[in-house]
């Protein structure tokens, strides 16, 4: 994909020649183009697309085609679900994940159901602005029919055991082909209950058999007869209505003088429900054999009892390696207790699910899986040992692994550009009137918005909480001298990176001219948050015990940076009093 994105007309396209693409972008394909996982990158307001290898195989036929255009030409088919997800993360600057995300997706030629474990991240530019969402997917399609297929295999299973057979008697006298039944033999063979109980032809029964089970069945009662052994077999009936019951006979000859033989009785059980059920096992056996997920069966004492194809791939082991052995023999010596905290739930009827951790495979590398467990019942209902399936998450951690470093390394860069901005500043402010007071302030809101961008990194811009915000702004100062209350709030990047401006100039204005400026100066810092429809955020900064407030003739700078630009990203309203025993800041805001 490297060479094809480099030698693409991008000049044609809304990104303009690749020499004029701006570093974010240049940085996020850069650390996207070498990764295994499946990645694309939507870039601009018309999210022209980029991708790597691994992504050709989501999109299919649609490569290279896909190459350079809008998201909504190559997913035209799912773009109703997509857009919403793109443009929030291009709105507020949020993470928008899921697991096993359906779509129905048009790649081959023909409609398909494909399910996805997505990560949708945004980029920024060097201003901090949102300029286009990372896509990181895992297809989990296989999986999920996989996993549906198993369900509906055990329900077919379930309903086949609660049924029971239905079971009948005959007597067949044979010189005299005459055959006495039970109402619930000649039933089974739709023969009226009147002839089986005053007798008919053996014939009259071989005719509710399937035609291709009737010479077999002949044969197989001509030969009991003439050797004298026990007849068992099994045979299928043809109902009047079209249905197949499946039964098995057994039944003993009689001799009389010199041996003849006289009579040939039995009983028929119908066994259609083992039968069906017998079937669902093979299916069930197929689908764990088949299965990419390991899916292991063991006692309560972690003696292994069944081990499928996806195992021996997962860890290394064949089946006649571990069948018997312990578990134990996968788990690192650090995880040992891991298994006896599962078995232990598992003995009281509790199912493990998605349970994250690190096993050993044969030759002593680590994989990273994902395990669930679920206790297994007898017949009695007692619990007598445990399914597991193992799924590997490798690649799903590998990615997010990834999407860490691309954040880190975004943050790094924007912090360089920050940098730059602070040096050509102080360049500057020595070559002009501009006092020290002047460029000291300016590079202290600086590193305030350097600040709140750690904040947002280590969180993977995902947002953060109201009380980081205020504490990180804070961290400078006394905090006995502040009072701190509100309730637990998330805060989107956008708003985090606002409300730091603000109170960064708050609390500057407050240590050189109000309450922080004197040993006996205290700031309150609430906020509450209106439930409904629409919640409301409702904040508020307020000064006492400081010097006497007289409201300042003009506003400065910073007095404006917090009444406008702050309304202005919040979307709401903001207002700052002078009240003679101290400054109040009130703000008012949609979240």
């Amino acid at each position: 994909m490297g060479a094809l994105i480099e030698a693409f007309d991008w000049a044609q396209t809304p990104l303009g020649p690749i020499s004029r693409w701006p570093q974010g972008l240049i940085s996020a394909v850069g650390l996207m183009l070498p990764a295994e996982a499946q990645i694309a990158l939507f870039w601009g307001a018309d999210l022209i697309a980029l991708y790597n290898d691994a992504y050709v195989q989501v999109i299919g036929d649609k490569h290279p085609w896909a190459l350079g255009r809008p998201a909504r030409e190559f997913w035209s088919e799912i773009w109703d679900e997509l857009e919403p997800l793109l443009q929030r993360v291009l709105r507020t600057g949020e993470t928008v994940s899921a697991t096993d995300r359906p779509f129905r997706l048009e790649r081959r030629g023909f409609p398909e159901q494909a399910y996805f474990d997505i990560s949708y991240s945004a980029v920024r530019d060097g201003a901090g602005a949102v300029a286009g969402v990372l896509c990181i997917v895992c297809e989990t399609t296989e999986r999920i029919l996989a996993q549906k297929a198993l369900a509906k295999a055990q329900e077919r299973l379930s309903h086949a055991l609660d049924a029971s057979g239905m079971i009948g008697t005959f007597d067949w006298r044979i010189p005299s082909d005459r055959l006495y039944a039970d109402a619930r033999f000649a039933a089974m063979f739709s023969v009226e209950p009147e002839m089986g109980e005053k007798g008919t032809s053996i014939s009259e029964y071989y005719a509710g058999m399937h035609p291709d089970d009737r010479d077999r069945i002949r044969r197989a009662v001509d030969r009991a007869i003439t050797s004298g052994e026990k007849y068992v077999e099994e045979c299928r009936l043809l109902r009047p209505d079209g249905s197949i019951r499946w039964v098995e006979a057994r039944a003993q000859c009689v001799y009389g003088a010199a041996g003849r033989p006289v009579r040939f009785a039995g009983a028929v059980v119908d066994i259609t429900e083992r039968r069906q059920a017998e079937e669902v096992e093979r299916g069930l056996a197929a689908i764990i054999a088949s299965s990419d997920d390991a899916i292991i069966g063991k006692d309560l004492d972690g003696i292994v009892t069944s081990w499928n194809r996806g195992a021996e791939r997962l860890f290394g082991y064949r089946a006649e390696e571990m069948v018997g052995q312990s578990i134990a023999i996968l788990i690192p010596d650090d995880r040992q207790d891991e298994e006896a905290a599962i078995l232990a739930r598992l003995r009281r009827g509790e199912r493990v699910e998605n349970f994250e951790t690190v096993r050993r495979r044969k030759d002593g590398s680590p994989v990273e899986v994902s395990l669930t467990a679920s206790p297994v019942k007898d017949a009695q209902g007692e619990i007598v040992g445990a399914s597991k399936i193992a799924r590997d998450i490798t690649e799903r951690r590998r990615a997010e692994r990834l999407q860490q470093t691309l954040m880190h390394e975004l943050n790094h860069r924007v912090k360089n550009t920050l940098a730059t901005v602070q040096a050509i500043a102080r360049q500057s402010f020595r070559s002009s009137a501009v006092g020290s007071q002047e460029r000291d302030t300016f590079e202290a809101r600086l590193q305030a918005m350097s600040r709140a961008h750690d904040l947002l990194t280590r969180e993977s811009w995902d947002g953060t909480d109201m009380a980081a915000v205020v504490g990180e702004v804070l961290a400078p100062y006394q905090g006995e001298r502040f009072q701190i209350g509100g309730p637990d709030l998330r805060l989107t990047p956008r708003m985090a990176l606002a409300l730091t401006l603000a109170l960064h100039e708050l609390a500057t204005n407050a240590a050189k001219y109000g309450a922080l400026s004197v040993p006996t100066g205290q700031v309150a810092i609430t906020w509450t948050v209106t439930p409904g429809d629409s919640p409301n955020l409702t904040l508020r900064w307020q000064e006492s015990g400081g010097p006497p407030v007289v409201p300042p003739k003009e506003k400065g700078f910073g007095s404006r940076l917090i009444e406008r630009s702050l309304a202005l990203e919040l979307g709401g309203e903001v207002h700052i009093s002078y009240e003679p025993r101290g400054v109040v800041c009130d703000v008012s805001a949609p979240v």
